[in-house]
């Protein structure tokens, strides 16, 4: 294969990359002048939340909350209880046959937007169900009763049953004057577009954590920059190494990761979430080392034991979303499915640079600055969840995961890794390949070795 093929093959899959992972949420729902009821439905019960404009409920209810969010917080949180009697009093749901009990014990909190602080009233579905109700009748006059300019929204924020999932903006029936009370009919969809959105979770897990971004990288870095157990200073491996080594590394990540997302994900265990938090970030620098340090034959015990570090971490993500209790297996394996996508996707470009840049002399640069940048992210990181503190971390990882800049700049790494490989040749300056390592050599190798 020669550069210009390569080159091509990686722009393609950077787009895939930013089609499958750059993709945006949907944008917030609030505009500032409605009230919103989101609600979530599992196979057993229903729970949910209100979601009301500051500046609206806080006369309603003679509390001044004014547009400062922190403001609001300490507001919202002294007059929680009049908070809740008011949402309890102006919220039913039930079916035909009967209204359903409601319990308001979450924390009343401030959800700060552009707008407008909204204050959020969390609340649970008393009921039991066999299954995930498909009817419901829904009663909400919440700050309508006292002005009929205003109104309000019911959305569906997670429901297996109709493939929504994480939805923020998408409303499924309103609420003004003379229409306060509304039956709700959830339409079936099939298991696999259920499975597809549970899917696109799962990629979102890697997309949207930095930490899996690096640790994918950080397991990547000495498997397309060095021989195996040699150093950067050793003739560049072959393609043909390269993708072989690749594949058992990510093979035995995928594994080792899935065994304790289903463990978790099935209830088989639990864990504080510092503690895994914590362990994931001691993971990721014990991959950066990894990266640097010449390991040989037992480097795949060593992935297995950090994919399972990692595989706790995804196990987390799946538990905060409830995915257990929504078809605990056909979510687990959709969102392991995701992550394996995303994962792949990555890889495949990440190895695509790394191929162009073995030969050249920002190997090293490239090997020693992505691990020293990844173990720099994990100790801030560790010290984070051990010390309880606040480094600001994301605040600096953030802007390198937003769609589309992220896409711009797998554009622009490529464009300066095939000028820097060009220069490189054109003055006799590329890294030799060891030949030795490897005796199948493919015709296309040969032809990326002279290019």
């Amino acid at each position: 294969m020669t550069l210009r093929p390569l080159l091509l093959v990686a722009t393609i899959v950077t787009a895939l990359v930013g089609v499958l992972l750059g993709l945006a949420h949907p944008a917030a729902a609030h505009s500032g002048k409605q009230s919103y009821v989101y609600l979530n439905t599992y196979d057993d019960g229903l729970d949910g939340r209100v979601e009301y404009p500051a500046r609206d409920l806080g006369p309603v209810l003679g509390i001044d909350f004014t547009d400062d969010p922190a403001v609001a917080l300490t507001a919202a949180t002294a007059n929680a209880e009049a908070i809740r009697a008011y949402t309890a009093e102006h919220l039913e749901i039930g079916d035909a046959d009967s209204t359903w009990g409601l319990s308001f014990d979450g924390a009343v909190d401030v959800l700060p937007v552009g707008v407008g602080p909204y204050i959020v009233v969390p609340f649970v579905v008393e009921e039991r169900f066999e299954s995930a109700p498909r009817e419901l009748v829904v009663t909400y006059d919440g700050i309508i009763h006292t002005n009929d300019q205003k109104d309000a929204f019911l959305l569906f924020e997670n429901d297996w049953g109709t493939a929504v999932f994480q939805n923020e903006a998408e409303e499924f029936v309103g609420f003004s004057v003379g229409r306060t009370t509304q039956i709700v009919e959830l339409d079936d969809a099939s298991m696999l577009s259920s499975m597809a959105g549970v899917r696109g979770l799962g990629t979102d897990a890697v997309r949207a954590g930095i930490d899996h971004l690096l640790f994918v990288v950080a397991l990547l870095l000495p498997v397309g920059l060095l021989v195996a157990g040699g150093r950067v200073t050793d003739p560049a491996p072959t393609v043909e190494s390269v993708v072989r080594r690749a594949a058992g590394v990510l093979g035995v990540y995928a594994a080792a990761h899935s065994i304790t997302l289903w463990v978790i994900g099935l209830g088989g265990l639990s864990l504080p979430d510092r503690l895994v938090t914590s362990l994931v970030a001691a993971s990721l620098l014990v991959a950066a080392l990894y990266a640097v340090v010449p390991f040989t034959s037992r480097h795949l015990a060593l992935v297995a034991t950090l994919g399972v570090v990692q595989g706790l971490g995804f196990g987390l993500q799946f538990n905060a979303l409830d995915l257990d209790r929504r078809q605990p297996v056909q979510s687990l394996l959709a969102f392991n499915v995701g992550i394996a996508v995303a994962v792949l996707v990555i890889s495949t470009l990440v190895l695509a640079l790394l191929l162009v840049l073995r030969r050249t002399v920002a190997a090293a640069a490239v090997l020693y600055g992505g691990a020293a940048m990844t173990a720099a992210y994990a100790v801030a990181w560790l010290v984070e969840r051990i010390g309880d503190s606040d480094l600001d971390i994301e605040r600096v990882a953030n802007p390198w995961r937003v769609w589309p800049r992220n896409f711009w700049i797998a554009l622009v790494i490529i464009g300066v890794a095939a000028g820097l490989y060009s220069w490189s040749a054109s003055r006799g300056k590329l890294r030799p390949v060891n030949r030795t390592v490897d005796h199948h050599e493919t015709d296309d190798e040969t032809q990326l070795v002279s290019s």
